[in-house]
């Protein structure tokens, strides 16, 4: 059954990475950088953070550097350091790479797609309800994290970087992390606010 599921993965990655188009290069090569990823989170910060919730800026600081300290070390260290399973373009011949080189040896789990993940779980549980907005208005911000996350998932694999597999996997643990780091920036908040009452009730 695992050998199946490997040979479908594989298949599933020589059609994602054949079916290229000159336009499409550039658009998901930029959407891969680190630098695009500074913009992207700073966007979801200003129009969710500063928007929405000015005073609790360092609640959601918090909560994304959990969501990258979660994924992106747990991605390493408790599957690629363990699973080992090398990337395609270190296994497959003829693998299509655009401005880009292999990279590390191995690709199980796809650290983009859990710190992507991590980080719009982290932005879907806290701003899927906007007080005084309809559900859809609500759901504004967060959906267009989710349409990041994915455009960034399936660049990884038209670029050649990662099985569909390795970007199914991270995105799941992903979500996993972003959930852990919503629950302890949840807790933190309670913490705060029952402390805050304390103060004002001696006063």
């Amino acid at each position: 059954m695992l050998e199946v599921l490997v040979q479908l993965d594989k298949q599933l990655f020589r059609w994602v990475n054949g079916h290229y188009a000159a336009w499409l290069d550039w658009p998901l090569w930029t959407v891969s950088q680190h630098w695009f990823w500074l913009v992207a989170i700073g966007l979801l910060v200003v129009f969710g953070t500063l928007w929405r919730e000015p005073r609790r800026w360092w609640l959601v600081g918090l909560g994304i550097g959990l969501c990258f300290l979660l994924a992106d070390q747990g991605s390493v260290q408790l599957f690629k350091n363990t699973v080992c399973r090398l990337r395609p373009c270190h296994e497959l011949d003829d693998v299509r790479m655009f401005m880009t080189r292999c990279g590390g040896q191995y690709g199980f789990v796809s650290s983009h797609a859990a710190n992507a993940f991590a980080v719009v779980t982290f932005f879907w549980l806290r701003y899927r309800r906007w007080p005084g907005h309809t559900r859809r208005q609500a759901l504004a911000l967060p959906l267009a994290g989710l349409a990041w996350a994915l455009v960034t998932c399936y660049s990884r694999v038209y670029l050649g970087k990662h099985y569909p597999g390795d970007i199914v996997c991270g995105a799941l643990f992903g979500m996993v992390c972003g959930c852990a780091a919503w629950w302890v920036c949840s807790l933190a908040e309670h913490l705060f606010e029952k402390k805050s009452k304390k103060i004002e009730t001696k006063k």
